[in-house]
Formats: C-alpha cells, structure tokens, sequence
C-alpha cells in the first residue's frame, strides 16, 4: 500500500493530543517499571514510519517463562493485534517464534485470524523469508555477556534460540532490513536503545538489560500494549479501524491458556499479563476503540 519513499510527514495529520492521549493509555508508567517513563512521542512516530514504509514485516515474539516451562500470555496478542492490522493494510505480514512458544503464539493469532506462524530456531531461519523490518515484540534480547536474562535476574540462554542475532546477520549480508522492538522492561530485542538510561536509573537490572539495539524501539507499560497503541494511531492516521476489541481479546486469552499459558509475572495459568488481569486490557482496548471512533468521526465532520 505504501512505496518505500512513503513521507509520513506529508500524510501524518496526528496532532500532539492524539498521540499524547494514546500514550497515557501504554506507557503511563503506571506499573513502576523504569522503561516506559523514557517514552516519547517521537519513537511513536518513527515507529509508524517503519511500519508503513514497510511491505515484508516479520513479526517476532514469544518469552518462555523458564521456571513455569511454558510461554507467557505478553507478547502474542500483540503480536497477533498488529500482524493483522498491517495485513488489512496489504502487506506480507508474517509472525515467527520458536519451538517452545509455538503454541501460545500460534493460538493467539488463530484465535483473531491474524498472519500465519512459523517457527525459526536460528537467525538464518528469519531472513529466509526475506523481511524488510523484523517487529521484535516481548523476545529475549542478549545482555552485555552475550547470555539471556528475564527480569527476575534468571540466565534463560538455554531456553531461548537466538533470533535476535537476526540483525546482526543482515547487516553481515549487507541486507536492507530495519528494525522495531517493543518492550516493557529493558531485556527485550530492540530495547538496547534505552540501555545507557535504564542502566543508570535501575543499576540492580543491569545485568539483565539488552544491548540489542533497533531502528525505532517503543517503550510501554506492557508490550501487548504497545502494539494496540500503535494500532490505534495507524487507525487514526489512515482513518480506518484496524484495532480489535474486549471480546476478541478475551478470545486471544482464553485461547492462549488452553495452550497452556502462563502469566509472566505470578506465573500462573491465569487470565493476567504481567499480573495485570485481562479486565484492565480490555480497559486500554475499550479506550483506545473510544478514541479512534472520536478522531473518524471528528475527521468525517472535518473537525
């Protein structure tokens, strides 16, 4: 739908508000996390830029939760909410994960008819599709000793393949692909651009923080959330509704735990994402649904 000269600037008519408001919604900083607080509207514009200048996005998440054995319920749905908004806008969409988080994240995107699944266990896996932007949402990034880490200081290397090497290995190739991580804590693929702030504000997480940098990285109170942000504005922008809505993301849930999901924080086969209850992300989709009906129908008054 868009060329890789797409100006965003001549099309993008989002004022500060709008882009403000979306912001209040996932990266208030509310659950006292230290990343999200570095968010800018900046990093959601260039976010918007990449995913519309882009025609073969990769979409890669999936984080086992090594001491529940199973994967956790953030990431996939986002994932499966933005992966089906950039299909409806005609672009070859694609999600991948590894084997471990095959299923959860093959259930989410089922459950919401977003883009196919497949599974990569090495970087040479995910350039074979030939992407020209790998979306890193909620994926364990290498910390500065080259091993993976979650948030609770846990060494997760032996169960995480390495797909995040994936841009090391284009750029090894000369290979034309950009990057965007969306992020909620520091240890994902993409976050290494706020390395140097979150290291210097939360020192006891050090260790753990990616150096695996991006072309554009959001910064959100949950990653899931990140993505129906950046939904939301793509609706704004393109005054077409792309995002979903409370019962589908209960279908994404309910869909997730019968493949065995658990919550990444209580670890728990449990309707929650990062022990926040699904109740409080409906809440987010309710509200961002509230806003792009009032900026379409704003624009169709021509307000």
């Amino acid at each position: 739908m868009f060329g890789s000269k797409f100006d965003l600037k001549r099309h993008l008519i989002l004022g500060e508000e709008t882009l403000k408001e979306v912001m209040s919604l996932v990266s208030s900083g509310f659950t006292g996390r230290e990343l999200s607080r570095f968010s800018k509207t900046e990093d959601f514009l260039k976010a918007l830029k990449l995913l519309l200048s882009s025609e073969r996005p990769l979409i890669i998440t999936g984080f086992f939760v090594a001491e529940a054995g199973a994967a956790e319920t953030d990431g996939p749905m986002g994932a499966a909410v933005l992966g089906r908004a950039l299909k409806a806008l005609g672009k070859r969409a694609l999600i991948a994960t590894d084997w471990r988080c095959r299923g959860v994240t093959e259930a989410a995107s089922f459950a919401l008819k977003g883009p196919k699944v497949f599974i990569a266990s090495k970087p040479k896996h995910i350039l074979k599709f030939n992407p020209d932007l790998l979306i890193f949402i909620e994926r364990p990034g290498r910390a500065r000793d080259g091993r993976y880490y979650n948030m609770r200081g846990i060494d997760i290397t032996d169960v995480t393949d390495p797909l995040d090497d994936a841009l090391s290995l284009a750029e090894d190739f000369f290979l034309k692909v950009r990057s965007l991580g969306i992020g909620d804590g520091g240890n994902e693929a993409g976050m290494g651009n706020f390395l140097q702030k979150l290291a210097l504000s939360a020192p006891e997480f050090g260790r753990c923080l990616s150096v695996v940098k991006s072309d554009g990285a959001i910064a959100c109170d949950v990653s899931n959330w990140g993505c129906y942000g950046l939904v939301a504005l793509l609706s704004c922008l393109l005054k077409k509704d792309l995002l979903h809505d409370e019962g589908e993301e209960l279908h994404m849930m309910l869909a997730m735990l019968d493949a065995e999901a658990r919550d990444g924080k209580t670890l728990e086969r449990s309707p929650f994402v990062d022990g926040l209850p699904l109740s409080l992300s409906q809440k987010v989709v309710s509200r961002l649904r509230e806003l792009i009906q009032r900026y379409i129908a704003e624009g169709r008054r021509g307000g």
